[in-house]
């Protein structure tokens, strides 16, 4: 008598079972692979070896990190070259009328210029309070808060610092002593500069250089055009002033505008300096960055050849499952025996 051999169905069954999971599984791999271009192994690809990759991955993260500090020292670096290229231009431009005898000898055409000085004044203040991705950029390290005081607290410890001066002597002399006293004199480097002398904002670019252009507010350069432009801010809103005083202020503080196009084109040429240097260093880490892709790729790439060719062999093997599988199926007892 012939016996149903029930194990060695279950047996069969259970073996096609694994056999197609295998299948897909590996299917899934090999599209995956396909898809990426990087081996689903990296290990089993390396041979366990993973020394050199890892050192690779190392060196591009920390290139990624470099890319993200050049693109915010460019914005800082060019923020900053057209703040003071601002200044540096409406200083050009007021110095050369108010240093002008020809220019300002009419009280009527003198009157009409003064009147731009506080809006100018607002101008320059606005500009040395520029703040870029949330850092104010002539603020020092203390890059969280604004760099200098706005216009009407500044013009407030102004008339402060002249006192009781009247002519355009005394009055330039006190202004002066304002914008060029000492830290401790309690002049515009104790109340009117907000930021830190004790150092610039300083970038990272590289494992051996950070952008940083050591300007401030505070430096000597901007004193040089703010005290310019207060000197004719002051004249434009003093009251009492004769028509010779406000003549003489307006003159004096052509003087201090021209005599700011040197130190300020100084400021501008520094900038540029470190624009020059984060520009060469995204070129340089641009270039050592697509080398070191190439190289990692070259460890963990899927030959796309290999991958279609084994795909198309997992496929032509699913299907002899299938079919075989199929049949299987369609046995029956009496087909059986």
């Amino acid at each position: 008598m012939t016996r149903f051999n029930s194990v060695s169905d279950l047996a069969r069954a259970y073996q096609l079972r694994l056999s197609q999971g295998a299948l897909k599984s590996r299917l899934d791999t090999l599209s995956r692979e396909s898809a990426t271009g990087v081996k689903a192994d990296i290990p089993l690809a390396l041979g366990g070896d993973m020394g050199r990759i890892s050192q690779l991955e190392s060196q591009l993260t920390l290139l990624a990190t470099y890319k993200n500090n050049l693109a915010e020292a460019d914005s800082l670096l060019d923020g900053m070259q057209n703040a003071a290229e601002s200044i540096r231009s409406m200083a050009s431009d007021s110095g050369t009328y108010f240093a002008s005898d020809t220019l300002t000898s009419s009280d009527n055409a003198l009157q009409a210029h003064l009147r731009k000085a506080p809006d100018q004044m607002r101008a320059a203040l606005s500009a040395l309070n520029v703040s870029v991705a949330g850092r104010s950029a002539f603020a020092g390290s203390a890059s969280n808060g604004p760099a200098v005081v706005g216009y009407e607290q500044l013009m407030a410890q102004l008339t402060t610092a002249v006192g009781g001066a009247t002519d355009a002597a005394g009055i330039t002399a006190a202004i002066d002593a304002y914008f060029d006293g000492p830290s401790g004199s309690g002049g515009f480097s104790d109340i009117g500069y907000l930021g830190d002398d004790q150092g610039s904002i300083a970038v990272p670019i590289s494992a051996s250089k950070a952008v940083t252009t050591g300007l401030t507010a505070n430096s000597p350069e901007f004193r040089m055009a703010l005290k310019g432009f207060a000197v004719a801010a002051y004249a434009a809103g003093a009251t009492g002033l004769d028509a010779q005083t406000v003549r003489s202020l307006s003159q004096a503080a052509g003087t201090r505008l021209v005599n700011s196009q040197s130190p300020l084109t100084a400021a501008m040429s520094r900038i540029g300096v470190q624009q020059e240097i984060v520009s060469r260093i995204q070129t340089t880490n641009a270039a050592e960055t697509s080398t070191l892709t190439i190289a990692r790729n070259a460890l963990i790439e899927a030959d796309p050849y290999e991958t279609a060719t084994a795909l198309k062999e997992i496929e032509a093997n699913i299907e002899t499952l299938y079919t075989l599988t199929s049949r299987l199926s369609k046995l029956s007892l009496v087909g059986y025996l």
